[in-house]
């Protein structure tokens, strides 16, 4: 009788995608490293982001296959909250085309966080327009660190969440479940009352998909682009009256007060321009880009055509030789946060690929004849082993289903006789890939 939990996931089961979101430090990378068995993740232990990109880790769970996806959080330090939308409305979309539903979301809260105001209400707000009315149904939101409060309290901040309209109370009215997190027991149970639900369209998806529109006509866009604006209007309330007292400053030669003031002056020119950048990032829309790219003629749009070819040219360039520098596991969860573009027969043949090599790579560092130093890391921990897992899925996927799980396509390479990796590497040699 076959467990109700592996860490592989099992040929022929149903697949089930349950999205994790939150603000950085609300405890994502925890929750999905309870329940997901996964040792790989990074777990941050102050306000530094751990996850800049999105990752999907995969799982086997009382009957389904699952891909939990760690998402950035929504005041991530490394990246804007345009940024952040963006990456995230663009991987919904993608996976919204490649006709694969999530099962649900889960949104987690630190109650260390003393009070729920500012960047956390507004991050909130935008998650809500994010999902649209109807997929709240499909939403976990899930309290985090416990231990950080007294039980009071932690009670105390568990109700004010749940009876406040603004905080949980309006989503937890229209569906929403509400659930604590302690301990790997109770991630795997709300993992597992997620994959039951049916699938779900989030609000982004069918604004972005059906409706065609921009990311900033978007809901979630828009509550984006008021922040900007408030922002905006605020910075150059700030920059007039700091520039009044500045000319002040230089009609009583007041020059300590006027270097202050200039500084002053400076730090919110240089926040106005970084709000005007934001605007302009959120009204951004890469599929018109390249419709008015591909429908436009004469000689100014051919030459902005081959500089963008250029520039793409060299970003590929760079990232073929930056994932040829991966090991083998970092490049399990970069495929793994694309299998939701790819059907399901291909899917299943990427993770019977993922785990025959798994094997193989595991049985070569063991059977090393010569003992490894201390230090020295296992095949499939080791730099640039990501190419035999790579020039694998080149044998058995479409080229078409390679770049839809963004990975390198190499160039032809002859067989030749041993074993697997052997047979995958070519004899030995290392090839460029194709760009």
């Amino acid at each position: 009788m076959r467990s109700n939990f592996s860490t592989e996931t099992v040929p022929g089961a149903p697949w089930a995608f349950i999205a994790v979101m939150g603000v950085t430090g609300a405890g994502k990378s925890t929750f999905i490293q309870w329940a997901s068995g996964s040792s790989e993740i990074q777990i941050g232990h102050d306000l530094e982001s751990c996850t800049s990109d999105i990752t999907g880790y995969t799982f086997y769970f009382n009957g389904y296959n699952i891909n939990l996806v760690d998402t950035p959080g929504f005041n991530d330090t490394h990246k804007s909250e345009t940024e952040v939308l963006q990456d995230i409305a663009t991987w919904l979309r993608e996976t919204y085309e490649g006709d694969t539903r999530l099962n649900g979301v889960i949104y987690l809260h630190s109650l260390g966080n003393v009070r729920m105001e500012g960047s956390a209400l507004r991050n909130l707000k935008m998650f809500r327009q994010l999902c649209g009315r109807e997929p709240l149904k499909n939403v976990i939101l899930a309290t985090t660190f416990w231990s950080k409060v007294t039980d009071d309290e932690a009670l105390r901040r568990e109700e004010q969440l749940r009876a406040t309209p603004e905080f949980w109370g309006d989503m937890l009215d229209r569906g929403s479940t509400m659930k604590r997190l302690v301990d790997r027991p109770n991630a795997l149970e709300i993992v597992g009352l997620l994959v039951k639900k049916p699938q779900v369209t989030l609000q982004i998806q069918h604004e972005l998909v059906e409706d065609n529109k921009s990311l900033v006509d978007t809901a979630a866009g828009q509550a984006v682009n008021e922040e900007l604006m408030r922002l905006q209007q605020k910075h150059a309330e700030d920059l007039e009256r700091v520039q009044k007292e500045l000319h002040e400053a230089l009609e009583e030669k007041d020059h300590e007060m006027q270097y202050i003031l200039e500084q002053q002056s400076q730090r919110l020119d240089k926040e106005m321009d970084k709000v005007r950048r934001q605007q302009e990032q959120l009204r951004y829309d890469r599929r018109a880009e390249r419709r008015k790219i591909e429908s436009e003629f004469g000689l100014q749009m051919h030459q902005m055509r081959e500089e963008y070819e250029r520039r793409a040219l060299a970003e590929r360039e760079a990232q073929q030789v930056m994932l040829q520098q991966l090991n083998f596991d970092q490049a399990v969860a970069l495929v793994r946060a694309n299998e939701s573009k790819i059907p399901v027969r291909e899917r299943e043949e990427l993770e019977r690929k993922i785990a025959e090599l798994s094997k193989e790579l595991n049985s070569m560092s063991a059977n090393k004849t010569k003992p490894e130093k201390s230090g020295v890391r296992t095949e499939r921990k080791k730099k640039g082993s990501s190419r035999y897992l790579f020039k694998a899925l080149q044998v058995v996927l479409p080229v078409t289903t390679m770049a839809l799980l963004g990975v390198p396509i190499f160039s032809p390479f002859g067989g030749g006789g041993g074993g697997l990796m052997e047979k995958i590497l070519g004899g030995g040699g290392e090839e460029e890939p194709a760009v």
